[in-house]
């Protein structure tokens, strides 16, 4: 392998390292690949790395620590430079700034106070109030075939007794309309002895 082929694999190894790729772009952050050492850099993120990876998470609470510390900075830094702000839009920036390192502020320190103090697991049971009741668990081999019902819905009904039908109309004997009138018989009337004595009067 010439000297070519062992740059190209050191060079895909950096690339697809973690602690690498985070060393090198502290370095570029802050020193612009002068001021640091990218391997001490990187010799100290794995050792951190190992001790989360052993169950210890004092690194993690002093991140989260610094962290909301830093943001807390950035806050209060935003807040005074807004009396010097004669423009609304300079003041709408420096605001958004506050506010946004307010929030993430405080969103480490909620990290923190779940790590140092996380919540309990909650199971709940349910209870069984039934009383005297009796529940069949079993697998049925054979489940309940249903029969398709008849739809009777427009069909008419029938009496049950002597298979006959409900519409008794239907048996009755036929009448003429409109029957002959017949003369009325004879009736006495009613006296009136006092209508004929007032009568007579006149």
């Amino acid at each position: 392998m010439d000297t070519k082929d062992e740059e190209a694999v050191r060079g895909s190894k950096i690339q697809t390292n973690c602690f690498a790729k985070s060393a090198l772009a502290i370095d570029s952050l802050h020193g612009r690949g002068k001021l640091l050492d990218i391997p001490t850099i990187m010799q100290g993120l794995i050792d951190g790395a190992k001790k989360i990876t052993d169950g210890h998470t004092k690194e993690i609470e002093q991140m989260l620590f610094t962290h909301a510390k830093t943001l807390d900075y950035v806050f209060y830094d935003a807040l005074s430079q807004l009396a010097d702000c004669q423009m609304i839009n300079q003041v709408d920036i420096f605001a958004n700034i506050a506010f946004r390192a307010q929030n993430q502020s405080r969103k480490a320190l909620l990290a923190l106070a779940e790590l140092k103090n996380p919540r309990r697991a909650t199971f709940i049971k349910q209870q069984n109030n039934a009383v005297n009741q009796q529940i069949n668990n079993s697998k049925q081999d054979h489940p309940k075939e249903f029969k398709k019902c008849d739809k009777v819905a427009n069909e008419l009904l029938e009496l049950k007794e002597n298979e006959q039908w409900m519409d008794r109309a239907t048996q009755g004997t036929p009448i003429k309309n409109d029957p002959p009138m017949e003369a009325l018989g004879a009736f006495d009337r009613c006296k009136d002895k006092r209508r004929q004595g007032y009568k007579q009067d006149e």
